[in-house]
């Protein structure tokens, strides 16, 4: 039900503001900050048990494929925003986790609940957290990994924001600052759980008194230190569309097949003046969408997503009126974060600001583990389980990818290590394209074959102890004992 009493006085009253932000904008570049945030559950309604495993393959080479059109033809490509359920099921956690590190977009917490109190609420959301970690996924990168993530409500019911439905906990927005959310992203909604603070980058508080304490609350500010014990809250556009086609349609920023982002929303997007105050001309446009269902499949990765983006970078992307920037909500989020702090110039340089790369941005790997070192001088990666062959997807100067039977990963710039469950394991290495330029060294490994293909050269190996390494120096420093050829 929409519930227009709770939302549509402070859109009205909020008229002479969005003009005035509109005046302050004019002779200068905007900056748009466009965000999809997905409420992705891809068992919704599913009718066979492989459709919530064909829809994660669908959206992985449908999302990327999106991407090659895009770069084609405006020359940039759009991110996703991922937001996974727990209650969808722990077996697609590795599959996200290889969308996110091809460079689709990143991973977050949708989460729904219902009955709660605190105790059970910090309970159940530690467990998740932790689970979620063991794939590698709601970790900034760093020695070691910490958890953060962002946050949307399932059902909408933030806060206890439902009439006590969906949630049962008021004091929901201090736990979550307590477990590592950095902030909330569930608004807009339009129904009974919307607050009356609308179109904004705010502050919410918690009040274990009452629910729906932050239906008001300070916004973020250029120059203003964020008030304590508040968690950051991220909006998206909620509107009247008057120019929709046949009739005037309510703008609540959902992106579907049939509401697709056609060519008149998106002047209401940026109307809606989305911005930490005293920075107008940053706005933001989160969007959101349930995004593992069939029928929306076009809105998100097809046609008409193409049609949208194609507006975007050829309307919006002049570089004189506007700069379009494609974000996930963790970059919306520095950069919000680095206005607030004063920060000017070009957003895409606070990219990282407050919250560092995940990191999913490093490594994937198919198989629960403990991060312990994860960054740009290399991975820890212990306590791994399974007795399948695993694939580690990295991001390194050298190697590509490690195939195994794998029970612990550390690298380095010029050393990979690993354990096996066993000795005479065969053991499959991709590197990249420079390892020709560098011995190769091996340790409890015996080559089995090697290969070259363009930018990468294949190693078979077989280990001979259940401790193995590679090293790598640069061919001009001479041999090193036991060093295989260079190729």
């Amino acid at each position: 039900m929409r519930r227009l009493d709770r939302w549509l006085p402070t859109y009205l009253m909020d008229a002479l503001g969005r003009v005035r932000a509109g005046a302050l904008r004019q002779g200068r570049t905007t900056h748009i900050m466009f965000l999809v945030c997905d409420h992705f559950e891809p068992r919704h309604a599913a009718t066979r048990p492989e459709q919530p495993f064909e829809r994660l393959q669908a959206c992985h080479s449908g999302y990327a494929r999106l991407q090659e059109r895009c770069r084609s033809e405006i020359g940039m490509a759009p991110l996703h925003s991922w937001f996974y359920p727990p209650h969808h099921g722990n077996e697609h956690l590795a599959s996200l986790a290889q969308m996110a590190f091809d460079g689709l977009g990143e991973v977050e917490l949708h989460y729904h609940h219902d009955g709660d109190t605190s105790e059970t609420l910090r309970r159940d959301l530690r467990a998740t957290l932790q689970e979620y970690n063991r794939w590698g996924l709601l970790l900034e990168a760093g020695a070691p990994p910490r958890t953060r993530f962002g946050f949307i409500h399932g059902d909408w019911a933030l806060g206890n924001s439902c009439g006590g439905r969906y949630c049962g906990v008021n004091d929901e927005l201090d736990i979550l600052r307590e477990v590592g959310c950095w902030g909330d992203l569930t608004m807009p909604s339009g129904n009974e759980a919307q607050t009356r603070k609308i179109n904004s980058l705010y502050y919410g508080r918690a009040d274990k008194s009452r629910p729906k304490a932050h239906d008001l609350g300070p916004d973020v500010r250029v120059g203003t230190p964020p008030p304590a014990s508040a968690l950051f809250m991220m909006q998206g556009p909620l509107a009247l569309n008057w120019r929709a086609p046949g009739h005037p349609r309510l703008e609540n920023a959902s992106l579907t097949s049939s509401n697709w982002g056609r060519p008149d929303r998106i002047p209401v997007w940026l109307h809606c003046n989305v911005h930490v105050q005293g920075r107008p001309e940053w706005l933001f446009v989160k969007l959101h969408t349930h995004g593992a269902i069939e029928r929306d499949f076009d809105a998100l990765f097809g046609e008409k997503a193409l049609a949208m983006h194609r507006t975007l970078g050829t309307e919006f992307n002049d570089g004189v009126r506007f700069q379009l920037h494609y974000v996930t909500a963790r970059q919306a989020y520095n950069i919000a974060k680095a206005a607030e702090a004063g920060l000017e110039g070009n957003p895409d340089q606070f990219l990282d600001y407050a919250v560092g790369r995940p990191t999913t941005y490093y490594y994937s790997l198919d198989a629960r583990h403990v991060p312990r070192i994860c960054g740009e001088a290399g991975i820890s990666l212990q306590e791994i389980e399974g007795d399948h062959v695993m694939r580690l997807r990295m991001r390194h100067p050298l190697l590509k990818e490690l195939r195994g039977c794998l029970r612990s990963v550390e690298t380095s710039s010029e050393r990979l290590s690993f354990e096996t469950a066993d000795v005479s394991v065969q053991v499959l290495l991709e590197t990249g394209e420079h390892v020709e330029a560098a011995q190769v060294r091996l340790e409890g490994l015996e080559l089995v074959n090697a290969t070259k293909t363009p930018g990468a050269t294949h190693f078979v190996l077989r280990t001979t102890s259940t401790r193995s390494a590679m090293s790598f120096a640069d061919a001009g420093v001479g041999k090193m004992d036991g060093a295989l050829p260079c190729f």
